[in-house]
């Protein structure tokens, strides 16, 4: 299971990324960096280095989604 914070390769671009925020009920995550917010389907990702666990969706990523609109891409504990 992707969650915020960890690190996925991202297969169509061949890109490395960590993952800011996840919906996965509508199947998308928003990397961190330029351009932000950038959307990805989350079934073109793998899981490379997870991150969640110890260091949680930082409070910075979460105010960042919430002030580009994108507030249900901040992550809930115990959300599929």
């Amino acid at each position: 299971m992707i969650r915020p914070n960890d690190i996925v390769y991202h297969r169509p671009t061949g890109e490395t990324w960590v993952v800011c925020g996840i919906n996965n009920d509508l199947g998308y995550l928003i990397p961190c960096g330029y351009p932000f917010p950038s959307v990805a389907k989350i079934s073109d990702c793998e899981l490379v280095e997870e991150g969640y666990t110890k260091n949680g969706q930082p409070d910075e990523y979460v105010q960042a989604l919430e002030r580009a609109g994108y507030p249900t891409f901040v992550y809930k504990e115990g959300s599929v």
